[in-house]
């Protein structure tokens, strides 16, 4: 089953050209089995969700933000509806943590997009995954993040972080289990990232580009 967790919608981020209803029939034309909508630095309202799931009852539909950080840009996943208390402009090394105490997830977007360099920030704190391909990664990045993935063994993601509903389908990730909901993918990601090393393969073959 075939996922893709970051998405853009014009709705709620202004550099995105394609409405939610473009990008959940676009990924349903694509086969996907679902979808994330992670605008930037906004939660969707959980009643647009809804409304979306309804009109799409085929595609799994999960909420989630991109925040911003200082040190980048990280996909963040929570598993209630109230989200949780997250300040404007924190640390990732603040985010973390702070994600994590509410129970959800951190996917570090498009990482080494904008610098090369090796993140001090690493030695401290590990997101729970980090995206290797995207839409927004040129080669040089895409290396770098699968060097760092492989380097400490994080959980890899082939995201498209479409702003058009003609990126859909380009990039995806191959799940075993079907997500219903954000708890069923929060847990999926959870249980992977705590495996013994023996068992996770830095390369995710569980998650595949397509």
């Amino acid at each position: 089953m075939l996922y893709d967790f970051h998405i853009h919608t014009r709705e709620y981020s202004d550099c995105s050209i394609s409405s939610a209803e473009e990008m959940c029939q676009r990924a349903v034309e694509k086969g996907l089995a679902g979808i994330a909508l992670t605008e930037h630095d906004v939660w969707w309202p959980l009643a647009g969700i809804r409304k979306l799931q309804v009109r799409f009852p085929e595609l799994t539909i999960i909420r989630g933000i991109e925040y911003s950080c200082p040190e980048g840009h990280f996909l963040v996943f929570l598993p209630n509806h109230e989200n949780g208390d997250i300040p404007g402009w924190c640390s990732v090394l603040d985010l973390i943590p702070l994600v994590h105490n509410y129970g959800g997830i951190v996917i570090w977007a498009h990482p080494f997009r904008f610098s090369p360099k090796w993140p001090s920030w690493l030695k401290h704190a590990q997101p729970d995954g980090m995206e290797v391909t995207s839409s927004n990664m040129h080669r040089q990045a895409e290396a770098m993040a699968k060097e760092v993935a492989a380097d400490r063994c994080i959980l890899t993601f082939r995201n498209s972080d479409a702003h058009d509903a003609f990126i859909i389908g380009r990039y995806g990730n191959e799940f075993d289990t079907n997500l219903i909901c954000v708890e069923d993918f929060i847990d999926y990601v959870r249980k992977q990232a705590s495996a013994p090393v023996s068992k996770v393969v830095c390369s995710t073959p569980r998650f595949s580009a397509f």
